[in-house]
């Protein structure tokens, strides 16, 4: 993918989602950016490098009470670490279910404020949106966040220097649990466990029932073919130096 062309198009279910406007819809079909692209000087990634077994494992849209307790409860069960990529004003609305995800080892990363199509905002509008997640996050936790992944994959490279302002890199994901759309704990199961390979950057969101309830199989799972796992700063580094 050329850098003028960072986020990919985006499916049809995504586009429904987008125009309802809720967290949760999203999907670029097998992303295709490559990892390590620049772009006005920040990074986008859409895997990490596929050296060893690591993997990392990202969660969308919290924190979400009663169901980002649950998804901590299985990766402390199993001592395993994730990344976060939370919503500002759900951070806003929940702080200290975001503080405990900060204390039990895991990344947070900045998911937008408000969930919106960032690809489609002007320039202020974006900065504004990443801005107030930062400070949210970092009200809340100490911790100020050096990764974002935007809404639906919706980033054109022409933002990156609006990223790079607040010291962010772009993170995408290669695999598509799609968890959105509610499709059953089962489907769920089945496409982590046949889509994720060495350096996969996989996609859940910890906003629905269904993934609540399969992520300890499918962390058991990832465990018995031998992945490892990581954060995405643990797997790329900072945006400066991946």
């Amino acid at each position: 993918m050329g850098a003028s062309m960072v986020a990919p198009s985006l499916s049809r279910a995504a586009q429904v989602g987008q125009s309802a406007g809720q967290p949760g819809a999203e999907t670029i079909p097998r992303a295709t950016a490559v990892a390590g692209q620049r772009a006005g000087g920040v990074h986008f990634f859409n895997h990490g490098p596929g050296l060893g077994r690591r993997i990392a494992v990202t969660f969308d849209d919290g924190p979400t009470p009663g169901i980002t307790e649950k998804v901590l409860a299985a990766l402390r069960e199993r001592h395993l670490s994730a990344t976060f990529f939370m919503i500002g004003q759900r951070v806003a609305a929940a702080p200290s279910l975001a503080r405990r995800v900060r204390e039990e080892g895991h990344e947070i990363g900045n998911h937008s404020y408000t969930h919106p199509q960032l690809g489609r905002l002007p320039a202020q509008q974006v900065l504004a949106q990443l801005q107030k997640t930062q400070e949210a996050i970092e009200q809340a936790t100490s911790f100020r966040p050096c990764w974002m992944r935007p809404p639906y994959g919706s980033f054109r490279a022409a933002q990156a220097p609006i990223a790079a302002q607040e010291g962010l890199g772009v993170v995408l994901w290669n695999v598509d649990t799609r968890d959105w759309a509610r499709p059953g704990t089962e489907r769920i199961l089945e496409t982590v466990l046949t889509q994720t390979r060495p350096g996969s950057i996989v996609l859940m969101h910890d906003l629905h029932l269904q993934t609540a309830e399969v992520v300890g199989r499918i962390l058991d799972g990832l465990l018995e073919r031998g992945f490892e796992f990581t954060t995405i700063s643990g797997f790329l580094g900072t945006p400066r130096s991946a």
